[in-house]
C-alpha cells in the first residue's frame, strides 16, 4: 500500500503545482514507478521545477543521454535511458527506470549518489517539506521543525541524509542557519 495518495501532492502542492507522466507503450519504467508517475505525480514549485515541458514548442530531452549531449557531457551508458525528473534546487533529479532509485547530480557534478530509495519516497519527502516550510512560516522552533522533518523522513526512507552533502541535508542546514 502506498503511503503517498494521489490526492496528497495535491493537497501539499495545488493544482498546478503537480506534474504527471505519460505512459509509453516502450516505457523501461518498472511498472509501480510508471503507475505513480502517471497517475500520482510529482510537485512542481520554486523549490522542485520538474522537466516535463508539456506544451513548450521543444522541450529538453527527458532521458538523461541526450540531456548530457546538449551541454557535451559524457553520460555513462548504463545511464543514458535515465529519466530526468527535474531539479531540486540546483541538483538534477533523475531515476533509474530499472530500480526506481532517485539519485541527484549536484551541479557540476560527473557522478550522481542516492537520494530516495523510490519515486514514492522522493514524493513523500517534498510533502513533509511543504508542511516544514509552511510551519515554518508561522514563526515557530525553526531546529524543532528541522528535527520532526528528519525523523519523518528517515522513518519512510534514510537514503536522504545518508551523504553528508546530500541535497536535503544542505537544504536542512541551510534552513537552520537562516537562510531560507
Amino acid at each position: 500500500m502506498s503511503e503517498v495518495a494521489p490526492n496528497d501532492l495535491v493537497r501539499a502542492y495545488g493544482l498546478t503545482g503537480v506534474v504527471y507522466f505519460p505512459r509509453y507503450s516502450t516505457s523501461a519504467l518498472e511498472v509501480r514507478t510508471e503507475n505513480f508517475l502517471s497517475s500520482i505525480g510529482v510537485p512542481h514549485d520554486e523549490i522542485f521545477t520538474s522537466r516535463a515541458d508539456v506544451g513548450e514548442p521543444e522541450p529538453d530531452p527527458i532521458e538523461l543521454g541526450p540531456l548530457f549531449e546538449l551541454d557535451e557531457q559524457e553520460c555513462p551508458e548504463e545511464r543514458r535511458d535515465w529519466l530526468a525528473l527535474g531539479y531540486l534546487r540546483t541538483a538534477l533529479i533523475v531515476l533509474d527506470p530499472r530500480s526506481g532509485a532517485v539519485h541527484a547530480y549536484a551541479e557540476g557534478e560527473i557522478e550522481s549518489h542516492p537520494l530516495h530509495r523510490d519515486i514514492e519516497s522522493f514524493a513523500f519527502c517534498m510533502i513533509q517539506f511543504r508542511r516544514l516550510r509552511d510551519a515554518r512560516s508561522a514563526d515557530t522552533d525553526v531546529a524543532l521543525l528541522v528535527q520532526r522533518f528528519r525523523e519523518s523522513v528517515t522513518a519512510h526512507d534514510s537514503t536522504p541524509f545518508q551523504y553528508e552533502d546530500s541535497e536535503w541535508n544542505l537544504i536542512l542546514d541551510e534552513i537552520r542557519d537562516g537562510i531560507w
